[in-house]
């Protein structure tokens, strides 16, 4: 915890002598790292989505999906 705000305190003085004309872009980054963690954490929330999931569903989600997509497919013939 000391080393965060250690950390804290020396990224501030280190913005805090950059030029007003690379702030813009010290935001831009930071914005994209926050969309990043973000993303990530959005797909964290998927992943416990399977535990309650009914067993035969989720065999024809996983282990019978090729199986399923094959017998789903229509033949067009061409005359």
């Amino acid at each position: 915890m000391h080393s965060d705000n250690k950390l804290r305190n020396t990224l501030v003085r280190k913005i805090q002598h950059l030029p007003a004309d690379k702030l813009k872009q010290v935001d831009n980054l930071l914005n994209e790292i926050e969309d990043v963690i973000k993303a990530k954490e959005k797909t964290l929330q998927l992943a416990g989505s399977w535990k309650e999931m009914d067993n035969e569903l989720f065999n024809n989600l996983t282990t019978n999906l090729h199986h399923n997509r094959n017998n789903d497919r229509q033949i067009i013939s061409i005359d």
